[in-house]
């Protein structure tokens, strides 16, 4: 029997209207989930007692209780200081801005040891630990949702720079005096490629006029465009949505391109909603960093969708207890 049998690592990955909880043993697998609501509330203290009590309610759902739990670990959707333990800012749940949210669990766990990162940190540690990435040292990883994430990993660790900043692919500039991005910059790979860009793009197609499905699949309302509506239209032969996609494709694999001279990975995994795409983003993107990307020769079979989707997060956050443990 090893030392860490019988032993658990709990991830919590927090969203903005839900949080969920995952119990994971030495090797990744999961053995105990859920999914909660997070507390509307202006008291940062309130939402640190509702994640301490459901923690310690699957804890004491395995043998050995809160004594066999290596440690907690949780993923947050913004930008973090895991030194401190602190959330630096909270665009989904403000009351957390500035709280020490590991102290905080800490103190009402019996001082079980907590560590906090960023969502997409946790996301790439989950694949280079448990997921795609198992079998290789030099990772990087897109996340393609409502923001466009990114993490780097060498040398089989994440790495995130002195300020945090490293990895931030979404804020790559691919369209020099672009649309303006959430963050205040212009033509962010985050502002053409992530949720609001693509649909957009899905939108501009419509109001041109040429005959598309886009808009029959909505029943002519064109608020309801969804990236889910526009895999449906290529799914079906539309050749506006299949444009959609080639464009977006097409800043991503630029995005790639820059990456990889960066960064030399062994292996891309893409993550995110948006990945559910499936070929109609995978083959364009390949294509494009096939194309633009002489210089490093880069293996595109060696780009790959990532092994936990939408279950990244707490995946991530499991694997960074076991980390620290």
């Amino acid at each position: 029997m090893t030392q860490s049998s019988g032993k658990y690592g709990i991830g919590i990955d927090i969203g903005g209207t839900t949080f969920s909880i995952g119990v994971f043993d030495a090797n990744g697998a999961l053995v105990d989930d859920g999914s909660y609501d997070t507390p509307v509330t202006t008291d940062a203290d309130a939402i640190a007692d509702r994640l301490a009590n459901t923690a310690q309610s699957h804890a004491d759902g395995r043998p050995g209780g809160l004594g066999n739990v290596v440690g907690i670990a949780v993923g947050f959707p913004g930008p973090v200081d895991p030194g401190a333990g602190v959330v630096k800012k909270a665009p989904n749940v403000h009351c957390l801005e500035g709280y020490a949210l590991t102290e905080a669990l800490a103190q009402r766990l019996g001082e079980t040891r907590v560590h906090l990162q960023n969502d997409a940190y946790c996301a790439t540690l989950a694949e280079l630990r448990w997921g795609a990435g198992k079998d290789v040292e030099n990772l990087l990883m897109f996340t393609l949702g409502t923001g466009v994430g990114g993490g780097v990993a060498m040398d089989n660790q994440v790495i995130r720079g002195p300020r945090q900043i490293l990895g931030e692919v979404g804020h790559l500039i691919i369209v020099p005096d672009g649309r303006k991005c959430g963050c205040g910059g212009f033509g962010c790979l985050e502002a053409v490629a992530a949720k609001q860009g693509i649909i957009d793009l899905a939108c501009r197609a419509i109001q041109s006029g040429r005959k598309t499905l886009l808009i029959d699949l909505v029943d002519g309302d064109q608020s309801a465009i969804t990236p889910q509506v526009i895999t449906e239209a290529c799914r079906q032969g539309d050749q506006a949505a299949l444009e959609v996609y080639e464009q977006v494709a097409f800043y991503l694999g630029i995005a790639l391109c820059n990456c990889i001279v960066l960064t030399d990975p062994d292996i891309i995994v893409i993550g995110g909603g948006i990945a559910a795409a499936g070929e109609f983003i995978f083959e364009p993107l390949k294509r494009t960093v096939a194309a633009r990307s002489p210089i490093s020769g880069y293996d595109v079979s060696k780009i790959v969708p990532a092994t936990f989707g939408n279950d990244a997060g707490i995946h991530g956050a499991g694997a960074l207890a076991w980390e620290h443990a």
